[in-house]
């Protein structure tokens, strides 16, 4: 059924090297200490509209990770490279970011939430794991409240509900002063929340989200309004928009000056079956802050699941 769907949706868009085709020359390395694991990158026509993602095969039910607003799909990486799971893990860039279509409306987290689900329609089979963090966590939980027949498990890193206006306020303010960036190393200055990853990471994270400028220099690779609707949208009090009850991993970083430290143990407590943890030596960039320590939490409670 799924491949009749992307049969039906190729014809669609007459654009079939963009429906989940997997290719060789598409699939990616990138040189650190430590190789990252090697990922196949593609773009897929969902019937909302084409995301673009990144791949790396293993086994069932995939994992899919759902970025923070205005960063990339590639904040997993390092996560990824440091995770001991065998299971194929999925890398969906949202809209408005990276290779993913870039509407100029439709930036509610109802419109990213709709997104997604019909991203796993067209590209995974069964059950899957949801792992989000900042607004990928809150996603994930709104995921897995309305299709909770095809969620696993959910994994939400630093989940952003209710967030105070004075956080929205700063990533508006920076977003707008950041539309052109003079160079490289202007873009490395400017990295919101980036004082502990290690520089790998800062290279790796600026290799996936620079884009030349029109006008000379460069500019982040995502839709500013766009960003700055779905910021806007993380204030909404969702306490009737999530009622997942399946298992439940929550954290956030332990040393988090951006959101509240509580968030989490609120969160955690909306739920029915949610285990609280923290993250040591991260703040808000989870995955990128301490990669490991993120891979440290997420390997045994997916590895529980099977117990």
């Amino acid at each position: 059924m799924m491949q009749q769907g992307l049969a039906r949706l190729c014809a669609i868009f007459d654009e079939p090297f963009r429906c989940a085709k997997r290719e060789p020359a598409m699939t990616e390395t990138t040189a650190t200490a430590t190789p990252l694991p090697p990922l196949t990158l593609g773009v897929i026509a969902t019937t909302r509209l084409r995301m673009a993602y990144a791949e790396r095969p293993g086994t069932s039910p995939p994992i899919v990770f759902i970025h923070p607003n205005r960063t990339s799909n590639r904040v997993w990486d390092f996560v990824v490279r440091a995770s001991r799971l065998p299971h194929r893990m999925v890398l969906p860039a949202l809209r408005g970011h990276g290779d993913s279509d870039w509407p100029q409306n439709g930036y509610r987290l109802e419109d990213h939430r709709d997104d997604l689900i019909a991203f796993l329609d067209a590209l995974c089979e069964g059950p899957v794991i949801l792992v989000g963090q900042a607004t990928g966590a809150t996603l994930a939980l709104m995921i897995a409240s309305r299709i909770p027949e095809r969620i696993r498990a959910v994994v939400a890193a630093q989940p952003a509900i209710g967030i105070p206006g004075a956080v929205n306020s700063m990533v508006r303010d920076q977003v707008n002063a950041q539309e052109r960036l003079a160079s490289r190393d202007a873009a490395r200055a400017a990295l919101p929340f980036a004082e502990r990853w290690r520089p790998e990471v800062v290279e790796h994270t600026l290799d996936h989200m620079l884009a030349a400028h029109p006008q000379g220099g460069f500019t982040w690779r995502y839709f500013g309004p766009g960003v700055c609707d779905t910021e806007a949208e993380l204030m909404r009090d969702l306490t009737h928009d999530i009622n997942w009850s399946g298992p439940t991993l929550v954290f956030g970083g332990a040393s988090s000056t951006v959101l509240p430290t509580d968030m989490p143990a609120r969160v955690a407590a909306r739920l029915t079956d949610a285990r609280l943890s923290s993250l040591p030596d991260a703040n808000h960039r989870l995955s990128q802050d301490n990669p490991d320590g993120f891979a440290a939490l997420l390997d045994p409670f997916v590895e529980s699941l099977d117990h």
